[in-house]
């Protein structure tokens, strides 16, 4: 009888154990979900302010980064590199604004692996406007109590790239331009042998 009600109570302690250990693992993930979550809005607020520098309390010391202009990125310093060298292009008085969408992010105790889409939205300049969306995958780990970036990838797609799209157009038009040109003078050429002859 001893035994037995024993074999409960210990049961029951072995339960109670589980069942604690699980609600401070789940409280621990909500809380590395809630710190990943000021780091992607922080990195929203970066790329709309040109200010890159308020990220780098969350990029490792090693990190790499393949860019969605296919441009490998090697630590903090290249990635604001990068961002200026995008700013440059934009133009002085433009807007870029980036909102990111989290698909999921799985986390194996001190990494993170995060991946999603994001809508971009660039107004050059000059006024030109650009919309697109991205893919993006992103590495962190936990280091010093806090979460860095250690590897990120972008990308898209090159069928509906609107850079792309932009640039053949840009391109027929300089083409279909030249080519009128010289029809139009080898016209007036041919016109002129044709009335030089008579």
């Amino acid at each position: 009888m001893r035994s037995t009600t024993g074999m409960r109570q210990l049961g029951f302690i072995v339960m109670s154990l589980l069942l604690a250990s699980g609600a401070a693992v789940h409280a621990d993930e909500k809380a590395d979900h809630e710190a990943l979550g000021k780091i992607r809005a922080l990195y929203e607020e970066s790329v709309k302010s040109d200010d890159v520098s308020k990220l780098l309390p969350h990029i490792g010391a090693n990190m790499t980064a393949v860019t969605p202009t296919g441009e490998e990125v090697k630590g903090a310093q290249e990635l604001q590199g990068y961002f200026k060298k995008i700013w440059e292009l934009i133009g002085k008085g433009g807007l870029y604004q980036v909102k990111v969408n989290v698909t999921n992010t799985d986390l194996y105790g001190d990494i993170a692996v995060s991946h999603g889409t994001t809508d971009e939205f660039v107004k050059t300049a000059e006024g030109k406007e650009y919309k697109f969306p991205m893919l993006w995958t992103a590495v962190l780990r936990r280091e010093d109590g806090g979460w860095k970036a250690i590897r990120m990838h972008g990308s898209m797609n090159p069928l509906t790239n609107v850079f792309v799209t932009t640039q053949l157009n840009a391109t027929k038009w300089i083409y279909g331009g030249g080519g009128l040109i010289v029809g139009l003078v080898v016209g007036f050429l041919l016109s002129k042998l044709r009335r030089s002859r008579a």
